[in-house]
């Protein structure tokens, strides 16, 4: 029989783009579909295509990724397959023959538009409008997708506090979440306690501002956020720094912590928490630095205004009597002798006055500059009523006695100690006190 030759191939018209050299080997029910467009493909024009593949060589063809880096390298293998015979095969075919690679997930950022009225126009970390309009969220976690998160601010034994940007105002918040993932409905009840008791208490203008509050739903668990006021540093983180707090500046923490549990008290409601790890600096806001700038530049005589100071932490607030979320009582330094003696406090009629105790107990500790003692024999003569600083007055040393009084029924309330005539006259020296930012209403 007469040997079989190779078809000799017309190469002397270039194909164009939308060509290819067809293949009559293979099966038309085997050929390989291509989903793409041949004009696409990144291949210099006047580089022929490569011959059909050998009957031997049943791969399929894949599309050839041709990288930046090794342009000259695809070209010059091309132009070795063009000086090799027609009925050679080709190295273009194994390469084409290699699988593509696979890409990598990216993890999608949602556009954070730069707000001119606060962001300098040379800031590079932001884009000057939303351009285009904001893709789907999904599955995606809301505080994640609306707010970039810069730096952790605190944490405590069940939750975290972040510094949060709102991506399309630029506003910084404070949210708060869980540490441990919510698995329980106890733990639920606990975080939607402290959403309902601090919103309850809105506004005013000793207590941390509160914007909104979610859940979010995490397989089996759920993450519970918190957004609130962006508060300075707490008295804790002032006390470390061996901040020398002066007597009046004392007696202003105790007048608008005073007015903050009055404001608490007044609604049925115990804080059960009060300590200078929750007593925060209020952050000037525009309005207190203008007039601060006003007040410097001598448009104003009144001085320099006194700062503001909030009440935050409402983690284990509740009604007196009622049924508690949690099993927690609070720090021991600042607890009240009674939360020692009996659990049945909250149900004795005088539950106002563990938080009178508490911030006696506080504001002895700024004075004494050290920290409270947690057991021991100080520890009992303290809740005895008695007191050593030297170098206080003996007004405000009696005033503390009597809110750190061993009997509850002895102690006054919280509109008792913003009527003692020591804190009448602090009151009257920071009259002209700057206003703060006011929350906005919450958004659902």
């Amino acid at each position: 029989m007469r040997a079989l030759r190779p078809r000799v191939l017309d190469l002397s018209s270039q194909p164009s783009q939308e060509q290819y050299t067809p293949d009559h080997l293979t099966p038309q029910e085997q050929l390989f579909r291509m989903e793409y467009e041949p004009s696409t493909m990144q291949v210099d024009d006047d580089i022929s295509r490569s011959p059909a593949p050998s009957p031997r060589a049943m791969k399929r063809p894949r599309p050839l990724k041709v990288l930046p880096g090794s342009m000259e390298d695809e070209v010059s293998s091309q132009s070795q397959s063009q000086s090799r015979s027609i009925g050679e095969p080709s190295t273009c075919s194994k390469a084409l023959s290699g699988r593509p690679p696979i890409p990598k997930l990216r993890e999608v950022q949602p556009p954070m538009p730069r707000n001119p009225y606060l962001v300098r126009a040379d800031d590079d970390n932001h884009v000057f409008q939303a351009s285009q309009s904001c893709l789907n969220r999904g599955n995606y976690s809301r505080f994640l997708w609306d707010y970039h998160q810069e730096a952790e601010l605190g944490h405590g034994n069940f939750s975290k506090v972040y510094k949060a940007v709102h991506r399309l105002t630029g506003i910084a918040y404070a949210v708060k979440t869980n540490k441990v993932p919510i698995t329980t409905l106890q733990a639920r009840n606990m975080w939607l306690n402290e959403m309902q008791a601090l919103a309850a208490v809105q506004p005013h203008p000793n207590i941390v501002g509160l914007y909104d509050t979610w859940f979010e739903a995490g397989g089996d668990a759920e993450q519970a956020y918190i957004k609130q006021e962006l508060c300075g540093e707490s008295l804790r983180d002032m006390f470390k720094r061996r901040v020398q707090f002066k007597e009046a500046e004392v007696l202003e923490i105790l007048r608008q912590m005073a007015s903050a549990l009055k404001r608490i008290h007044d609604l049925g409601m115990v804080h059960l928490d009060i300590k200078p790890d929750n007593i925060y600096l209020a952050a000037p806001s525009p309005a207190d630095l203008a007039l601060r700038a006003a007040s410097n530049a001598g448009a104003s005589s009144s001085g320099n205004a006194a700062p503001v100071y909030k009440l935050g932490d409402f983690g284990l607030a509740m009604l007196p009597g009622g049924q508690r979320a949690g099993t927690s009582e609070g720090d021991v330094k600042y607890l009240a002798p009674e939360a020692l003696k009996s659990r049945d406090f909250l149900t004795s009629g005088l539950a106002d006055r563990l938080d009178v105790f508490a911030l006696g107990a506080s504001v002895y500790e700024l004075l004494r500059g050290s920290e409270l003692p947690k057991n021991g024999q100080s520890y009992h003569d303290i809740r005895q009523g008695k007191l050593f600083l030297p170098s206080s007055s003996t007004r405000i040393i009696n005033l503390l006695k009597k809110m750190m009084s061993p009997d509850p029924a002895h102690r006054p309330t919280a509109d008792g100690i913003l009527r003692s005539t020591l804190l009448q006259v602090s009151a009257s020296s920071s009259q002209l006190t700057a206003t703060t930012s006011t929350p906005l209403p919450m958004s659902q």
